[in-house]
């Protein structure tokens, strides 16, 4: 075009809109979430792998009850990279956060000479009796086989998340199960300010819908990472590893 088409007619070209450069766009596609109320994130349905690891999975997963007062299980995000704003510590210990489906994240390992399923768990408050506490909780559970590949994997030892440690058993017998679900129980722990933890029940709570960690989308892994859970320690993701060395039930 040359430059007198363009002094001839600035009104015509002002009102032209540029095209999105390829740049632009993979930013739209990317685009990252943002953070909503904790009752607006809404559950991923359940995806696990459709094989045998996938049903072990399943087969494992633990009932989780609340018992006394405290949060339900919450979805942390959404599929669409939305993130959860949590609960401030006020009102009762499970006020406000005690009616959601919930979700429960897994992933899987080898540490040890030992296989190791970790279920994860989100609630938006960990809330004492007496108004303390913080702002977004993780707990999980940790469950440790010979293999979780095989038609009849042998559950060999288990653990339980506390105050950012795990309490851990090889003696399996001592478990209630039902339909071959461990019973856990996540409950206030008056030994420790009358904050919460994971404990071993023989009440049958709820299951959430499962996702594995490798089927989320990329937007959803990356803000569980990426997002300031506070003084609540994400236990997958880059913290994976770490958690099934602090899991670890047998003796080296």
């Amino acid at each position: 075009m040359q430059l007198k088409s363009l002094l001839v007619w600035p009104c015509a070209l002002s009102g032209l809109t540029a095209a999105a450069s390829p740049i632009d766009r993979l930013k739209g596609l990317f685009r990252r979430g943002q953070q909503l109320d904790h009752d607006k994130i809404r559950s991923i349905p359940e995806t696990l792998p459709n094989d045998q690891l996938g049903r072990n999975m399943k087969r494992f997963q633990p009932y989780f009850n609340t018992e006394g007062k405290g949060c339900w299980p919450y979805p942390a995000v959404d599929s669409e990279g939305n993130w959860s704003g949590g609960l401030y510590t006020s009102g009762g210990q499970g006020g406000d956060c005690t009616d959601s489906v919930g979700q429960v994240y897994i992933d899987f390992g080898y540490y040890g000479g030992h296989y190791c399923i970790i279920y994860a768990y989100y609630a938006p408050k960990d809330q004492t009796f007496v108004g303390g506490g913080h702002r977004h909780e993780w707990e999980s559970v940790a469950l440790w086989f010979d293999s979780i590949t095989s038609d009849e994997p042998t559950l060999q030892g288990a653990a339980v998340s506390k105050h950012g440690g795990y309490e851990k058993t090889t003696n399996i017998q001592h478990l209630t199960f039902h339909d071959g679900h461990p019973l856990a129980k996540y409950y206030v722990d008056f030994d420790f300010v009358g904050t919460h933890r994971m404990g071993w029940t023989s009440k049958v709570g709820g299951l959430q819908p499962a996702v594995y960690w490798n089927l989320l989308t990329d937007a959803a892994r990356g803000a569980l990472e990426n997002t300031d859970w506070g003084h609540a320690d994400f236990p997958l993701g880059y913290n994976f590893q770490n958690h099934m060395a602090s899991s670890y039930p047998f003796s080296s």
